[in-house]
């Protein structure tokens, strides 16, 4: 069945399971998926499916856009991997069946453990170290805190990065293996590119979202 994953910069709150019939995004309390915040319309999305089960998204209030994988989007067929960005918040779409709590019980590579989920004004109230959420392939959810100076993202021997953390933010940089990392489709080259909030980094075919 497939599902939304709803998180606050990286923090997963909720995961929503699309039932049959028209799935609403907004603040509304009678939304399908209800985000109390003023950065999201009353009614801001729609999902809708179709008859063979395919799910399109469509923006409803004008004043506040929708982004697909950080492009806006009016009208768009959902596929496995999309990532919604709705105000502050993200919605990452899944077709697989794969339940969230599974893939986060796991400890992430090169990372502590696991945070609890934070509400919008927690987040807001302390600096947290920033994330980066795993939304394809078998571990789509999992969290990956980055508290560290240096953390290494990939595989050994095959495609990896580094992510530095340093007082300006945090950088990314290519390790090894036959392709460099991207960013947002863009390949990387062989400087350390900055990392801003919702970036979408590719590492050896997995892709991750940056949350600080």
């Amino acid at each position: 069945m497939p599902k939304l994953t709803l998180s606050f910069k990286g923090r997963v709150i909720d995961v929503f399971h699309l039932e049959s019939g028209e799935t609403h995004i907004g603040r509304n309390d009678d939304c399908s998926i209800s985000i109390d915040s003023l950065a999201i319309a009353p009614v801001q999305a729609v999902i809708i499916p179709d008859e063979n089960e395919v799910y399109c998204l469509q923006a409803v209030d004008e004043a506040f856009p929708v982004l697909v994988n950080h492009q806006p989007a009016q009208q768009t067929q959902l596929r496995h991997g999309d990532v919604i960005q709705v105000g502050k918040h993200t919605l990452a779409f899944a077709e697989d069946v794969m339940e969230l709590g599974a893939a986060l019980s796991q400890p992430p590579q090169s990372a502590d453990e696991q945070p609890p989920p934070e509400t919008e004004d927690a987040e807001d109230a302390k600096a947290e170290p920033g994330v980066l959420q795993i939304v394809n392939g078998d571990n789509f959810g999992r969290i990956i805190p980055l508290k560290r100076n240096m953390t290494r993202i990939g595989h050994a021997g095959g495609d990896c990065a580094m992510i530095a953390r340093r007082e300006s933010g945090y950088f990314i940089c290519f390790l090894e293996g036959p392709n460099p990392p991207s960013i947002n489709r863009q390949p990387i080259g062989d400087q350390a590119q900055l990392l801003k909030d919702g970036d979408l980094i590719d590492v050896g075919g997995t892709q991750m979202q940056f949350h600080d």
